[in-house]
Order: C-alpha cells, then sequence, then structure tokens
C-alpha cells in the first residue's frame, strides 16, 4: 500500500473525534452560556432546579462529557425561560391585582 495515503487515512481517522468534541464542547459553552445569562434575567424568580442542572452541566463538562454537559445545559436553560415567563406573568398579575384591570 502507498504510505503517504496510509499516514493521511490514519491521520484523518484519528482527528474525527477530536473535531466531533470540539464541537460539543463549543456547543455546551454556548448553550450554558444562555442558560446563565436568562438565568439571571429571572431575578427573584431562579429556581433551584435550574441552578442544579446548571452546576450538573458544569461537572460534567469538566470530567470531558461535553454530550452530557450540553444537555443537561439545554435542560437548564428551559427550565431558565420557563423561571423567566413565571416572572413576567406574576409580574402582570400583580399588576392586575394592586392597579386593576
Amino acid at each position: 500500500m502507498n504510505k503517504p495515503l496510509l499516514t493521511i487515512g490514519i491521520s484523518l481517522a484519528l482527528s474525527v473525534p477530536l473535531a466531533a468534541q470540539a464541537g460539543a464542547k463549543e456547543d455546551f459553552n454556548e448553550v450554558y452560556a444562555k442558560a446563565q445569562s436568562t438565568h439571571q434575567d429571572a431575578g427573584n424568580f431562579q429556581w433551584t432546579t435550574t441552578t442544579d442542572r446548571m452546576k450538573a452541566a458544569k461537572t460534567s463538562a469538566e470530567s470531558g462529557d461535553y454530550d452530557k454537559a450540553a444537555s443537561m445545559a439545554r435542560q437548564a436553560l428551559k427550565l431558565a425561560q420557563e423561571s423567566v415567563a413565571q416572572r413576567k406573568q406574576q409580574q402582570e398579575a400583580w399588576r392586575n391585582a394592586a392597579i386593576g384591570n
């Protein structure tokens, strides 16, 4: 077999897992940052389950399991979005109760 062709084939085969890991890491970082921002936007309505999910995502990322970390970060983002929705709903409910329709 042609040595240069074999070398290129082996190099490509070994680089695929590294490229996949880099993508998962970037995906995690992006989703985690968005979850943090959205969680802060919830203000006094931050859910403890969101904080727990974010800690678990960070732990998974630190151990190198970026797929699991990204999945947990997506769950945290969804919870954070729901807590922001709750904050907005409660603000409107308070306004209606205090001021009237």
